[in-house]
């Protein structure tokens, strides 16, 4: 089974340390949230993961196949339609013209497009549709671990629900791990199969919280009461700066917690 373990992980930007001995495991099909405040390191977290930047030092070991992002703004390419932005990654993988088209053409589809939207040019979609075709675009080439910066913190709440459903869906389907990162902590609780909470100064793992109702019994009263027990944890509660504690231990998180059976 693909899996990705990291050990002791540590990152500078000069002389300032962002990251401390960060931890973390992710197998396929699994999807872990990282959850904290802005400035605690997530983004430099997920970069390294995507092989964006190179900490500066750390034991990591990964075998997916494959990766692929999707980050907070779209990024699409403004002189290439819609279709021909999915099918991007496809043509990098040098598949065939016709058959990147009829995939590109068949994601778009999944994502409430319409072949007159996919073939609009980036300015011409709004900002919801842009969204979709990111995500699309990232899913196009198939990836066994998929690296989400905040997709979809800009997004209206209708929107956001029907993404979360083709992102269950994908998951599901190809068996595809996901590693998230989002400051929104009902979010992740709708997401994931664990949490793990950042904390800033420098940005280190403090408390893991895993979530084992199933997916599809994660109603909206679930998810509501689960965010609020968590919000209860002294960890969340100091990590976003709702009341004033200790500093936190730099090292790997204590032991998972256990949500939405006992905390």
């Amino acid at each position: 089974m693909s899996a990705l373990h990291i050990r002791h992980l540590y990152h500078r930007y000069g002389l300032t340390e962002v990251l401390a001995d960060v931890n973390l495991d992710l197998s396929a099909g699994e999807t872990l949230a990282l959850v904290g405040p802005s400035g605690c390191g997530k983004s430099t977290l997920l970069h390294i993961v995507a092989g964006l930047l190179r900490p500066s030092e750390a034991e990591m070991q990964s075998t997916f196949r494959g990766v692929s992002c999707v980050f907070q703004e779209p990024r699409l390419m403004p002189w290439k339609t819609a279709l021909d932005n999915i099918a991007l990654g496809l043509k990098a993988l040098r598949v065939p013209r016709a058959a990147r088209r009829r995939r590109a053409a068949e994601l778009g589809a999944r994502m409430g497009l319409s072949m007159q939207d996919l073939a609009k040019f980036p300015h011409e979609l709004s900002g919801g549709m842009q969204s979709r075709v990111s995500l699309a675009r990232a899913l196009a080439p198939g990836p066994d671990l998929l690296l989400l910066d905040e997709p979809f913190s800009a997004l209206d709440i209708g929107l956001k629900a029907e993404l979360y459903g083709l992102l269950t869906e994908q998951v599901s389907r190809f068996n595809t791990a996901v590693l998230m990162i989002t400051h929104d902590l009902m979010e992740a609780v709708r997401l994931a199969d664990r949490i793990l909470m950042m904390v800033p100064g420098p940005g280190r793992l403090v408390r893991e919280f895993a979530l084992q109702t199933p997916q599809a019994r994660r109603g909206g009263t679930w998810v509501y009461q689960t965010t609020a027990e968590l919000m209860q944890q002294d960890e969340v509660r100091i990590g976003f700066g709702l009341v004033d504690g200790e500093i936190l231990p730099v090292g790997p998180p204590e032991h998972a917690r256990h949500a939405g059976c006992a905390i």
